[in-house]
């Protein structure tokens, strides 16, 4: 279950990967034409295919554009392919020689980082059709139907079985979801953690009780029996944990998203890390989206400081948002949100980035039940 799937085109300049996008779109999304490095920035496209569900389509530019700018192009390429949950890579069925062999090298270093790669040889009426590829002419549209069940194919190799929160509860069990309403809160509805956590205990069969933080401790009184779960926002854990009924399992949206987005034990571990901060150390507050930052905002606000207060005022805090993410060796920590506007693919190459910079990594809800010293009480 995933928000939707990223699905990456790659391949060389001129292998007609702008027309496939068109192709499987059934729309002029990308403009084509016989000039080698048309596309020079990657471009997006979100469709809905039936069995897979909302799709957003990435087309690169060629890897080998060797123009003033090609270098920076290629780097963006690679950018784009963190964010992939599968990759679509093209081959034009003319190519041959030293060309050949450097597809089939981006074709490794591609599969590597997106285990969901499908191949596809572009018959413009010539030459040969490349083992274990999908033949498509992306001109006529010939081969469109093979390679769309193809998707389908992967993206059910790409769907997490584990779910959010299921694995803590059975079928006609009740949980009580603890949501503040405050400043960060969008006005008229609830954010997306919140929904799809709902969502996932009505189709199990659960029942999926909500309230604010103030409104808790009346609801709790109004049950017959106390709730099997409570699922809160990380900034009440201290609230909810000091006025749940004793031993109903309590867990956060983070925490659950850190285990479902990404890899809870690396940042149990990196949480590990808040006690190793000292005056002078640097911190990465990593946002998965670009949001227009709110007064008490969690991530640039709350947790620094919370950190100033229990550790020292003399730690530098650096924001990257979005697409900005980069890690470096000059980080003592990074604490991410709960990446609920990426896909898993993306969070864990975020994590990968991290290990291979050797900096530890942690999640807003992981790090705030550690300094609440119920990291060890609460489930995930």
């Amino acid at each position: 279950m995933i928000r939707r799937t990223t699905i990456g085109i790659f391949g060389p300049a001129n292998s007609g990967k702008s027309t496939l996008v068109n192709c499987l779109t059934a729309q002029q999304v990308s403009i084509v034409s016989p000039v080698a490095g048309t596309t020079t920035d990657p471009v997006s496209r979100t469709m809905e295919i039936n069995g897979v569900g909302p799709c957003v389509f990435i087309d690169t530019p060629g890897y080998d554009d060797t123009s003033a700018l090609g270098n920076m192009r290629v780097s963006r390429t690679k950018d784009e392919l963190r964010k992939c949950d599968i990759a679509i890579f093209v081959i034009p069925s003319f190519l041959e020689g030293g060309q050949l062999a450097k597809a089939w090298k981006w074709l490794e270093m591609i599969r590597a980082q997106v285990p969901q790669t499908i191949v596809v040889t572009n018959d413009f009426g010539s030459g040969g059709i490349y083992k274990g590829s999908i033949r498509v002419n992306a001109l006529t549209g010939e081969g469109r139907e093979p390679l769309l069940e193809a998707i389908g194919f992967s993206h059910s190799k790409v769907q997490d079985s584990m779910g959010i929160v299921t694995h803590l509860v059975k079928p006609g069990d009740t949980v009580l979801l603890v949501m503040p309403v405050d400043t960060q809160a969008p006005a008229g509805r609830l954010i997306l953690p919140q929904v799809q956590t709902i969502r996932e205990l009505l189709d199990y069969g659960c029942s999926a009780l909500c309230c604010t933080t103030e409104q808790m401790t009346a609801t709790l009184a109004k049950l017959a029996k106390t709730p099997d779960l409570i699922v809160t926002d990380s900034q009440a854990f201290a609230y909810v944990f000091q006025n749940r009924p004793a031993n109903v399992p309590l867990t956060s949206f983070s925490v659950l998203f850190a285990r479902w987005k990404g890899d809870i034990s690396v940042f149990i571990e990196g949480a590990k890390h808040l006690s190793t901060l000292q005056a002078g150390s640097r911190v990465l507050i990593a946002e998965a989206c670009t949001h227009a930052p709110l007064s008490e905002d969690i991530g640039r606000e709350k947790i620094p400081a919370l950190i100033h207060k229990k550790i020292s005022p003399q730690i530098t805090f650096d924001i990257a948002s979005g697409n900005d993410f980069q890690c470096d060796k000059g980080y003592d920590l990074i604490i991410h949100c709960g990446a609920c506007m990426i896909g898993r693919q993306q969070m864990l190459s975020r994590i990968a980035m991290a290990k291979e910079a050797g900096v530890p990594i942690t999640n807003y809800g992981v790090a705030i039940a550690y300094f609440n010293n119920i990291l060890d009480k609460i489930v995930w």
